[in-house]
């Protein structure tokens, strides 16, 4: 049973997401450092890699009873070379002050990571657990990125 569908396509310069218009991004290559660039796809499947870790951490969460409003996913995606062609890689850090030990924190990634449809073989993603733990134990802002 099919839950949702959405569908993107990209033409010379943009990327519209749904037909619809207002979503109409455009895309390029990464050139400079990076400030102006238009999306990319390394930049639109970071995004799509948080949102998506995001609401599976959420729905982890809830059923271990931690609370995750507060949570935080960032998502780094990397294109580099690879055995002569290229390949896709990603890392992602994940905030949750809603668990109290290492241990359900554990459990709550754990569980997120294989709820979540983006993760699998094709495109290895790494989960750093003590960049997580790091952040997790960081009580600042919300979005830990944010200091």
């Amino acid at each position: 049973m099919d839950i949702y569908s959405a569908e993107a396509t990209s033409s010379r310069g943009s990327v519209r997401v749904d037909g619809r218009g207002d979503l109409a991004y455009a895309v390029g290559e990464p050139s400079g450092d990076g400030t102006a660039d238009p999306l990319n796809p390394e930049r639109l499947y970071a995004a799509a890699l948080a949102t998506c870790l995001h609401q599976s951490l959420t729905i982890a969460a809830t059923s271990l009873d931690v609370e995750p409003a507060e949570s935080v996913v960032t998502a780094e995606a990397t294109l580099c070379h690879q055995d002569g062609g290229y390949a896709l890689r990603a890392a992602v850090d994940i905030y949750l002050p809603g668990a109290a030990t290492d241990e359900l924190y554990d459990a709550v990634t754990r569980e997120a990571l294989r709820l979540c449809p983006l993760i699998g073989t094709e495109v290895p993603v790494e989960f750093d657990r003590d960049r997580g733990l790091a952040l997790q134990n960081h009580r600042g802002p919300a979005d830990p990125g944010q200091n």
